[in-house]
């Protein structure tokens, strides 16, 4: 696939487990993150992404356009953060 967004992360993201998450509920406590394609900003600021899809660590996020353009393509695993959903 020909997209200036995809650049290696199949090495650190090909078959990943995600979750979708309120960046406010995130484990880490960074000031803000990017999405690992677009590089959008995830925050908790007036402007910036607020929801998206991590890892189980909350290192990498991706936004929800990624995760739609790209999910097939690396062979994302969605899992609920919460039993009840």
């Amino acid at each position: 696939m020909d997209d200036w967004r995809i650049t290696n992360q199949d090495k650190y993201l090909k078959d990943a487990v995600l979750q979708r998450l309120s960046y406010g509920s995130r484990t880490t406590k960074t000031d803000h993150d990017h999405c690992e394609f677009c590089v959008d900003r995830f925050s908790d600021n007036h402007g910036d992404l607020h929801v998206g899809y991590c890892t189980p660590d909350c290192y990498y996020w991706i936004c929800e356009e990624c995760y739609k353009d790209f999910n097939e393509l690396f062979g994302w695993k969605l899992v609920k953060n919460d039993p009840t959903e």
